[in-house]
């Protein structure tokens, strides 16, 4: 098949077909479209010809008698001359088609289905059934990894810190006892406070290891989601995402939104397993025990009762899929 004719037909489309990807995997939907079609172009040409064609003919007759006494015969004789001219006149037009990235992906996405290669996880028993390596669809309500989540918004509320004057930041942080100095006290100040009177974030308690838990979190360019599966209520996916991949270069378009996820299948765990997807795996902080976190995690329920944050998890239990990704869409 090739792929400038493989024209899917509008009256068979759905509205969910015309796909507004968020995020996209360019590199996997070439390498797909090119393993499906062994290579493709994204151009070609089109050309089209029109044509008029003009005809005119003449014709001319007569008849003639041939005497009295044989006045009741008569002979009728006619001529016809033909004069056919032809005028033609021919148009081309030329035009290039070129696919867009999203229009690779709905081809792309148009031709899994029809090989029947796409596995939709509509049921608890669809996602048993799943293996690695499979091409998986699913609809979920997504959210970044908690853990994620939890360091990059104490992070920013650390940050707001830094806009207090130094007064209260120290206030805050407990003032001086036993009294001391008054000038003591402001040259203390001045060590911790950065140009016009205001506290480091650096120099803030947590603020460092917060932004090292998020460096180790997200490096090598990698971002985890948290997806609930709409169609089947206990069953959770972690989609390993690159930022790079995302219209904005971020995941803040898809936080608590319902979208379609079209992925490859890395790891199932099925709903009778024991096993569970550690979100720590990528860090040096996977190799340590959950019960290590237990004890951030009662920190941090507190702050739950004033600010809207996640369930703290460091792993997902069964029954959930880990997929790489190839697009994200509405």
């Amino acid at each position: 098949m090739s792929l400038h004719n493989s024209k899917v037909p509008v009256s068979s489309m759905e509205s969910t077909d015309l796909c507004v990807p968020i995020y996209l995997n360019q590199k996997v939907v070439f390498d797909l479209l090119a393993m499906l079609e062994d290579g493709f172009s994204q151009l070609h040409t089109v050309k089209t010809a029109t044509s008029e064609s003009d005809a005119q003919k003449n014709s001319y007759g007569g008849s003639i008698g041939l005497s009295q006494f044989v006045a009741f015969l008569s002979v009728s004789m006619r001529g016809d001359r033909s004069n056919e001219k032809s005028v033609q006149d021919q148009q081309e037009a030329t035009a290039e088609k070129v696919h867009t990235p999203t229009s690779l992906f709905f081809k792309l996405r148009s031709l899994l289905q029809e090989g029947n290669l796409v596995k939709r996880v509509e049921t608890l028993d669809d996602l048993d059934q799943l293996a690695a390596g499979q091409i998986v669809e699913l609809k979920a309500l997504l959210r970044k990894n908690p853990l994620v989540d939890y360091t990059e918004t104490f992070k920013e509320i650390l940050n707001l810190a830094t806009l207090a004057p130094i007064e209260q930041s120290q206030a805050a942080q407990g003032g001086e006892s036993g009294g001391g100095s008054k000038a003591n006290r402001r040259g203390k100040g001045k060590n911790s406070a950065g140009a016009g009177g205001k506290v480091k974030a650096e120099d803030i308690p947590g603020y460092r290891e917060m932004d090292a838990l998020l460096t180790a979190l997200t490096e090598h360019g990698s971002l985890e989601l948290i997806g609930e599966v709409i169609d089947v209520p206990p069953a959770r996916a972690v989609l390993s995402t690159n930022p790079e991949y995302f219209d904005d270069k971020s995941a803040s378009e898809i936080i608590d939104g319902e979208f379609f996820v079209l992925g490859k299948v890395v790891r199932v765990v099925g709903s009778e397993s024991k096993e569970s997807i550690n979100l720590l795996r990528k860090t040096a902080f996977g190799r340590f025990p959950s019960e290590v976190f237990d004890e951030l995690g009662e920190a941090v329920t507190g702050a739950q009762e004033v600010i809207n944050l996640p369930e703290f998890i460091t792993e997902i239990d069964g029954p959930a899929i880990q997929v790489i990704p190839i697009a994200i869409f509405v």
